[in-house]
């Protein structure tokens, strides 16, 4: 199987999902980011080793990780950065489901599911040398193309939500994660995410620090573009607009979501009553 899509789009959750939903939910499953190694260490990693396999090795030898995952399922992350030699003995381990050790003379029967996740345009590497053409097509057999965030901005809303909800308890924020979402959702729609959900996750725990630290409720524009700057930055590199939800509005949305309750709303926004009552009827 082969997830493909770009950095931070969630691949790696995927592929748990994936595992959690299959009959091998009750045994391992091991995450392994091929680009985190050099490649002599990979090898090691990967399959393992027997002792006295090279200088260092642990007595007794070590299992790899296909081992450590028998009856689960192996990610490999980033799978178009594995070198071209390790290729071959991947490609064997999908083929023979054995793997052999460093220094072992037998190979050791695993039984494992392998999700393969990559950034890169595999088939181009194939094309240019980099990536072999039989792992490709072994892994090609089932793809799951993960779109980029931009190309799901309904979905930026619930994910953010998510997130402050999460990470304001955590750091001990008192402000109400919809009063911080309300302030900079326009922002969140209208920027094109180059971390994608990773990044978004970041924002929101930037932002869920700062509440914690400095802010009950909500926090001024000049406030916002310090803590979140790349949100009013456009594509040019030029600066955006503040947010077009402006004061009165997001006090008026806020309102609503307590039912009109303006003790509730109050709490929620960090103002007096009094407060309240004046900034929804200022230019009346």
């Amino acid at each position: 199987m082969l997830i493909v899509g770009e950095s931070g789009t969630g691949k790696e959750l995927l592929a748990q999902g994936i595992h959690n939903a299959s009959p091998r939910r009750g045994h391992p499953f091991v995450a392994f980011n091929c680009g985190a190694f050099p490649a002599a260490l990979l090898e090691s990693e990967l399959f393992g080793y027997e002792e006295g396999a090279f200088t260092g090795s642990r007595r007794g030898g070590k299992p790899g990780l296909f081992e450590a995952a028998h009856t689960g399922t192996v990610f490999l992350d980033e799978i178009g950065e594995m070198p071209v030699g390790l290729q071959t003995r991947l490609l064997r381990v999908l083929q023979e489901q054995e793997v052999i050790r460093l220094g072992a003379t037998e190979p050791t029967p695993v039984n494992v599911r392998v999700i393969a996740a990559t950034h890169r345009n595999l088939a181009a590497a194939v094309a240019s040398g980099e990536f072999r053409q039989d792992l490709y097509y072994r892994l090609n057999i089932l793809r799951i193309d993960v779109p980029p965030l931009r190309n799901c901005i309904d979905d930026v809303p619930a994910i953010a939500r998510q997130a402050l909800a999460k990470a304001l308890p955590r750091l001990g924020g008192r402000c109400d994660p919809e009063v911080v979402l309300a302030q900079v959702l326009p922002l969140l729609r209208a920027y094109r995410w180059p971390g994608n959900v990773r990044e978004l996750e970041n924002l929101m725990e930037r932002l869920a620090v700062y509440h914690a630290e400095f802010a009950a409720g909500a926090i001024g524009a000049e406030e916002l573009r310090t803590v979140v700057p790349e949100l009013f930055a456009d594509a040019a590199g030029g600066e955006r607009a503040a947010p077009a939800l402006d004061e009165r509005a997001r006090i008026e949305q806020v309102l609503a979501a307590c039912g009109g309750n303006r003790s509730e709303a109050s709490r929620r926004l960090g103002i007096s009553r009094s407060t309240l009552w004046r900034k929804l009827n200022a230019g009346e």
